[in-house]
């Protein structure tokens, strides 16, 4: 059984030290292990040595030995002499062959029942007295609270892992699938961070606007779990209706927040809108950023550049009407890539955020240019989000020549 990388390593030691502990503390043991049954196969998590740890093997194997008849008729077994024991004979026979001679094994229980065993072995004939046997079972007890520390790790990272998948399936159901929309070719990549971590509210659009524009979009709702994910959904519905009625990206957003804010959609989220416009010189777009990562830019000649943004509140950060976010409008000609991103891409555990910048904008420049936009989302996520922990969400819009 695997432990949970992050209670791992703390709690094996004290498995570890546990068992030690009854080698030394009880006396005539030789050796001591640990038995944990899951799903009521048992299994050792922790042996004083390979001795014993290849005796509760073939214990286990055989499915007969005092251990398992401990846990089976929770109660104590006391072996005086292997050499004349005729209740498990194939494994007292192995017992012997090892010089191994007595052993003394209890059941560990909690609520449910029998959770486990905790197996003392000696070399002694008839070793484990009445002393021996009171302080077996007061390391029993302590063991009994080992074992249900880690049953409740396992039911908690169960859990978490039911939630991941189920706030993933939700994510994934509520992005859009992307429109072909002629004079740009769109990429996008929605990537799961690791199983441990939790699912975020990163989203993206992109969708074809009445008058002819073509509306993006890209946010991150603060939290991680399925209200977050949620969220998203409704964020993302909110804002494209309101780009449909043709606002400005700065009143879409606005109207947005007090929306958010009314209705207790979301705690906060980040987010950026912008109208992109074709015309024979390439494109021009017009956006607003509410607290997010800024665009980065790659132009025909290779060069990546991020487009700034004045400073500008996160949805739900400040009063509705008092966060007064502008626009900015940027000419892109022919050719053009328009990379919109959540933090995910750019942050780790290992990177920082401005480390993080620096990387992507060199990895933006250095992919081939005549590669597809999938290749280059493709590319980039390699790049970027190997070993990454938070969920990464990618636009990229190629501008036609």
């Amino acid at each position: 059984m695997s432990l949970p990388v992050q209670d791992g390593d703390e709690l094996k030691a004290a498995l570890d030290h546990l068992v030690e502990t009854v080698r030394r503390g009880v006396p005539g043991c030789d050796g001591a292990s640990l038995t944990l049954l899951q799903q009521g196969a048992p299994r050792t998590l922790a042996a004083s040595n390979d001795l014993v740890r290849a005796l509760d093997d073939a214990q286990y194997q055989r499915s007969s030995g005092p251990c398992l008849t401990a846990m089976d008729e929770a109660r104590e077994i006391v072996v005086v002499d292997f050499h004349d024991e005729p209740r498990w004979y194939e494994m007292a026979a192995e017992a012997s062959r090892a010089g191994v001679r007595s052993s003394l094994s209890l059941p560990l229980v909690d609520g449910a029942g029998v959770i486990g065993g905790l197996n003392l072995y000696a070399q002694l004939r008839a070793a484990f007295t009445e002393e021996s046997r009171a302080a077996a079972e007061s390391f029993a007890r302590q063991a009994e609270v080992l074992l249900g520390y880690l049953q409740q790790l396992r039911n908690e990272r169960a859990a978490r892992a039911r939630e991941h998948d189920v706030s993933s399936a939700l994510q994934h159901a509520l992005l859009p699938v992307l429109p072909r929309l002629p004079g740009v070719d769109c990429a996008a990549r929605y990537h799961v961070g690791s199983r441990d971590a939790q699912v975020g509210g990163d989203w993206y659009d992109v969708f074809a606007l009445p008058d002819g524009a073509i509306g993006l979009a890209i946010g991150d709702v603060m939290g991680h779990d399925i209200a977050a994910a949620a969220a998203m959904g409704q964020l993302r519905s909110v804002l494209r209706s309101y780009a449909y009625e043709g606002s400005s990206p700065s009143v879409v957003l606005d109207r947005l927040d007090r929306l958010v804010q009314d209705f207790e959609m979301a705690q906060l989220a980040t987010a950026i809108y912008g109208r992109l416009l074709l015309d024979p010189e390439g494109a021009t777009l017009a956006f607003t950023n509410a607290g997010h990562l800024p665009p980065l830019v790659r132009t025909p000649d290779g060069a990546v550049s991020a487009l700034e943004r004045a400073p500008s509140p996160l949805i739900g950060a400040v009063p509705p009407g008092a966060a007064h976010r502008g626009e900015r409008v940027v000419a892109l000609p022919p050719g053009s890539e328009l990379l919109l991103y959540t933090d995910g891409l750019v942050e780790t555990r290992e990177r920082d955020l401005d480390d993080g910048m620096a990387v992507l904008t060199r990895s933006f420049a250095a992919t081939d240019r005549g590669a597809s936009t999938d290749a280059v989302c493709d590319a980039l996520l390699a790049e970027m989000a190997a070993g990454g922990q938070d969920d990464v969400a990618m636009l990229l819009v190629r501008i036609g020549p």
